[in-house]
């Protein structure tokens, strides 16, 4: 009787365990592989089927919520796709007969996961045909960022027939990998308008303010060889919205503070472009200065005459621009005054440039610069701020402004003086030293560009992207950059085919092609009372740039 009831017992145990739901075992070192795709249903390359459902196989358990969002079939079915899994396959049912003599292609992209999380590297697919042939075409290509020609992964990548318009949709779709590389295949022979989009609404086409990549040139044939390369695809955006205020309140009777779309640059601190006046009365109210806040560029404050409870019109500075130089809607916007009295002083906030360095090193381009929380008056600031030499003696010098709140020292530029300036609150003083490089310190970078041309612009950028010099080439193409500090530096360098002063990353519809330009594909070092010079011609829309060889000045 025992025994039976054990061997009871087990057989319900095993029962138990068979009829469970499959997990995937746990433990063991962390899973970083993603899931592979072992097969399918119509085999890969199959030819003649129509199937009514695709099966697919993978190598492990999977995120089944992220496969629907990932998967995409084209010619693209109408109508909705149904679903049914089992352990590691699921089986896919189509809404309607496949077309005749097609060719499918069906792919899934990095959005793809594993049930661990693990996303795919890029993008896999399978083909099969409804016809007895498949095709056999290719589009391939690359996608880099315009900052400084890394590789963009995850890119979606559409390809438009070129006689079909974007708002027909795409014939296909891919995505870029880990390289930035994308690649097309079982595509017909035909031409096509292939781009880059950061498709944030998932629409497949582009709308304003999504990033994009336009083809380097308009119309690209697919076939099967694919030997014939192109330059890459330059990953931008164009932005030709301009700023709008969001709003407008009054933080006291004498404060009101604007809130942007979008960052804004304010071109000056004066008050005079600004209008407000009583909404019944039309009797204006002074402006006497504007100031942007450092910590949000989306808000500005203005600094007024008294204002009441009650309501007022305001109309903007028309010269408030975005970074691309988009100025501001002038609209009048409607807001509500304030009888709150303001009482706060102004507090020093920091000294600028932020740096470790005490001395700090300023570098030809940088200016010492005292950032306070609010404007302050020029008799105020006399007070409040004092600059010393090494002796001790006070240095006389010039105070400017551009955003209203922070102050730039000027004239300080004798590199044998280390300079003291100091704030003075109410509870304590503040200090920092600061010193001009001189030559002994300085190194210089030379190089060649091909084109030759002053259509040809090459930019020296720090470590973090930001713009230091612009110089341009010679007639043999030489281009030089002098007194730069020691430190690493990268260079871009483009044709400015409209002149206008800056890159352009081409345009969609009507198409226009990108400004052609090559990234320098290492970091530059600087060495003091040293020449770097690169090695090899710069060649514009090409990636040539490799260690520079330094000479001794």
């Amino acid at each position: 009787m025992i025994v039976l009831t054990n061997r009871i017992s087990i057989l319900s145990v095993l029962l138990i365990c068979s009829c469970a739901d499959p997990r995937p075992p746990t433990g063991g070192p962390r899973d970083e592989i993603p899931p592979a795709l072992l097969s399918t249903e119509p085999p890969h390359e199959s030819v003649e089927v129509s199937p009514t459902e695709l099966k697919l196989v993978f190598s492990e358990y999977v995120n089944e919520g992220s496969f629907a969002s990932a998967l995409s079939i084209v010619p693209t079915p109408q109508g909705r796709l149904e679903y049914r899994w089992r352990r590691r396959s699921v089986t896919v049912r189509l809404p309607e007969p496949l077309r005749d003599s097609t060719t499918y292609v069906v792919t899934l992209d990095d959005e793809f996961r594993d049930w661990r999380g693990v996303r795919l590297t890029r993008p896999i697919s399978f083909a099969f045909a409804t016809g007895p042939v498949i095709d056999q075409s290719r589009l391939r290509g690359r996608v880099v960022d315009h900052a400084r020609g890394m590789p963009v992964a995850g890119l979606l990548v559409l390809a438009y027939s070129s006689q079909a318009t974007i708002d027909q949709g795409p014939a296909y779709q891919t995505q870029t990998d880990t390289e930035g590389r994308f690649a097309f295949d079982y595509v017909r022979e035909s031409d096509f308008f292939v781009l880059g989009l950061r498709d944030l609404n998932r629409n497949l086409k582009p709308d304003p303010g999504e990033w994009f990549a336009v083809p380097p040139v308009p119309v690209i044939r697919a076939m099967p060889d694919t030997s014939r390369r192109y330059a890459d695809w330059v990953y931008t955006k164009v932005d030709t919205l301009g700023p709008f205020i969001e709003r407008v309140r009054a933080t006291a009777n004498q404060r009101i503070e604007l809130r942007f779309s979008e960052s804004v640059s304010l071109q000056s601190p004066a008050g005079e472009p600004w209008s407000i006046r009583d909404s019944v009365s039309h009797a204006p109210i002074m402006v006497h200065s504007s100031y942007q806040s450092e910590s949000n560029a989306r808000l500005l404050y203005l600094v007024t005459d008294p204002i009441q409870e009650k309501t007022y019109a305001l109309f903007p500075d028309p010269a408030i621009q975005d970074s691309s130089g988009n100025t501001v809607h002038l609209d009048t916007i409607y807001f509500r005054g304030s009888a709150r009295i303001r009482t706060e002083e102004p507090m020093f906030a920091g000294f600028f440039p932020e740096g470790n360095g005490n001395p700090y090193r300023l570098a030809p381009w940088e200016t010492p610069q005292i950032v306070f929380d609010q404007p302050v008056d020029e008799d105020r600031l006399d007070s409040l701020v004092s600059v010393q030499d090494s002796t001790g003696t006070i240095v006389n010098h010039e105070i400017q402004t551009s955003n209203g709140i922070r102050y730039s020292l000027m004239s300080l530029n004798d590199p044998a003086q280390i300079y003291r300036v100091a704030v003075q609150q109410p509870d304590s003083m503040y200090v920092r030293f600061f010193e001009r490089l001189g030559p002994r310190s300085l190194g210089s970078l030379s190089g060649v560009t091909v084109p030759a041309g002053d259509s040809v612009l090459v930019t020296l950028t720090d470590s973090d992207g930001h713009v230091l010099a612009v110089d341009i080439p010679d007639s043999e193409g030489t281009f030089v950059f002098n007194n730069l500090p020691e430190n690493t530096y990268q260079l871009h360098a483009y044709i400015d085919r409209n002149r206008n002063g800056r890159w352009d990353g081409g345009w969609i519809d009507p198409y226009q092609a990108v400004e052609s330009i090559t990234w320098s594909s290492e970091a530059l070092t600087i060495r003091p009372r040293w020449d770097t010079a690169l090695p090899d011609t710069l060649k514009i829309g090409q990636s040539i740039l490799k260690f520079p060889v330094p000479s001794d000045q």
